[in-house]
């Protein structure tokens, strides 16, 4: 759990480096909204592993499963690092800024790849979900 917890807990650093970073690039400061999601939820996650490894009991245990699922997993790792980074970056070569590009990335939300800091932190965070599944996965055999 322990490993589970460090992974989520850099996750969700990374995605508020990642959305701090591209508001001031990109002067949107709307992304600075994930840091009022991002940190509850690492408060959260970290609260619920240390409650549970305190109390071990089944419901303390599918809290933090769902507390590491549905924010960090799937809303940062998948639809944010995943989607919107690493599936970005392997499309825009083959369709360059194009107006299929941007059907499935539609501006302004997002950006076609053009600065290395904010690509590589938003594929980082892609990155981090593989380690951080294989550890949830290992969880959820309760």
């Amino acid at each position: 759990m322990q490993r589970t917890t460090f992974l989520t807990f850099l996750l969700l650093l990374t995605t508020c480096i990642h959305h701090v970073y591209g508001a001031i690039i990109y002067d949107t400061p709307w992304r600075l909204h994930i840091i009022f999601f991002a940190v509850p939820a690492m408060l959260l996650v970290l609260a619920l592993g240390y409650l549970y490894a305190r109390r071990p009991g089944r419901i303390l245990l599918v809290s933090y499963l769902l507390a590491v699922l549905l924010f960090p997993m799937l809303g940062i790792g998948l639809y944010e690092g995943v989607y919107n980074h690493l599936i970005k970056n392997i499309v825009f070569p083959f369709t360059g800024n194009s107006s299929l590009f941007k059907v499935l990335f539609p501006p302004p939300t997002y950006e076609a790849p053009n600065d290395i800091i904010f690509e590589l932190t938003g594929i980082l965070q892609a990155l981090i979900l593989y380690p951080l599944a294989r550890n949830f996965r290992k969880l959820v055999a309760f």
